[in-house]
């Protein structure tokens, strides 16, 4: 093939653009597959808005889990309503084995997550795919990774309390 022909190169960079957007929209359409509400374990909160109760409707209850579910060891998570944008920014993170906290829209779709090491966290920023949008609730949801180190919705194990709900805690964007 000569990459000096204009041709060429106008279909070349046609299908690098069409695999690009093929890429973004494999990883952007994956969504969260479970259901129950959100529940934190941690229940002793002293951070101002923080969130960390049980859903109670203003977010897209998590539906019954499809994914791999393991059954929480201690995980909780915290965090407090935030301004919109490209970041969420979790309080405080507690893992009891390496695994990740994913934030999650109102329409069930996971916008981004952060992979952390067994242990105590504080001040997790997790990079999104698509921003959040002001006055709107998202969650954040704990999961344990499936040893690969890449986070995967259908291989990597959602946190589950014994009551049925998942580790996660909501917050709105303003």
């Amino acid at each position: 093939m000569d990459l000096n022909d204009t041709t060429n190169r106008v279909i070349g960079a046609i299908v690098l653009l069409l695999v690009f957007i093929g890429g973004w929209w494999l990883i952007a359409r994956n969504t969260v597959s479970t259901g129950a509400p959100i529940v934190s374990t941690d229940t002793n909160s002293t951070a101002g808005n923080t969130t960390n109760a049980t859903n109670t409707g203003d977010v897209t209850p998590v539906p019954a889990p499809t994914a791999p579910t393991v059954e929480a060891s201690g995980e909780s998570v915290e965090v407090a309503d935030q301004p919109a944008g490209m970041t969420v920014t979790v309080a405080s993170a507690k893992l009891a084995e390496m695994g990740w906290v994913a934030v999650r829209d109102n329409g069930g779709r996971t916008l981004g997550a952060a992979r952390l090491e067994a242990g105590v966290h504080a001040g997790v920023v997790v990079e999104l795919l698509r921003g959040t949008l002001s006055g709107e609730r998202y969650q954040v949801l704990v999961y344990v990774d499936d040893g690969d180190r890449a986070f995967d919705l259908h291989k990597d194990s959602l946190v589950m309390n014994a009551g049925a709900g998942v580790v996660g805690a909501t917050f709105t964007a303003n």
